[in-house]
């Protein structure tokens, strides 16, 4: 069979992704193929590291899209987001493109529909701040999209996302 003197020539690693996507049925989404290792490299991965070494006032920054098998986090300062279900606040500003602004026990979560340099919608980007006297609901939807601006600036494609950072 063709496949399998493929897969023999590939490395052991893809050979058994290959063979996974292949008995998975139809390919999933480039997202989705993705392994948790692989995003950890990604340029989204990149993207939100250098985003909160510039701003001391968050402390997470995640990246979450939609995938033919749902959406998942691709890219946080929080690694144990990376390639998990989406939770429902960061899923909704996909869906209506509005932001969710979340309050914790004393500090607040904000996720907004993340965009692509040409305007796009790509995903969400959540920004969680560290408690900071006079933060409220407007003050930090406000800080949270300056931030999310500057970001997406720097993505030219929700594909580049994925890309092996360099």
């Amino acid at each position: 069979m063709k496949v399998t003197k493929q897969i023999q020539v590939l490395s052991p690693y893809a050979g058994m992704a290959l063979l996974a996507a292949l008995l998975a049925g139809p390919m999933p989404s480039a997202i989705a193929a993705q392994t948790k290792s692989q995003l950890e490299k990604s340029f989204a991965q990149k993207l939100v590291v250098a985003t909160q070494a510039n701003h001391h006032e968050s402390d997470e920054i995640s990246i979450s899209a939609d995938t033919s098998r749902g959406c998942i986090g691709i890219a946080s300062t929080d690694k144990s987001d990376i390639g998990g279900k989406c939770e429902k606040e960061d899923s909704e500003p996909i869906r209506t493109g509005k932001p969710v602004v979340e309050k914790e026990k004393d500090s607040f979560d904000v996720s907004l529909p993340l965009h692509d340099s040409s305007g796009t919608l790509i995903g969400a980007a959540g920004v969680g701040f560290k408690p900071a006297p006079g933060q409220t609901e407007a003050s930090v939807t406000v800080q949270a999209l300056k931030i999310v601006a500057e970001m997406e600036k720097l993505i030219p494609s929700k594909d580049k996302l994925l890309e092996t950072a360099k």
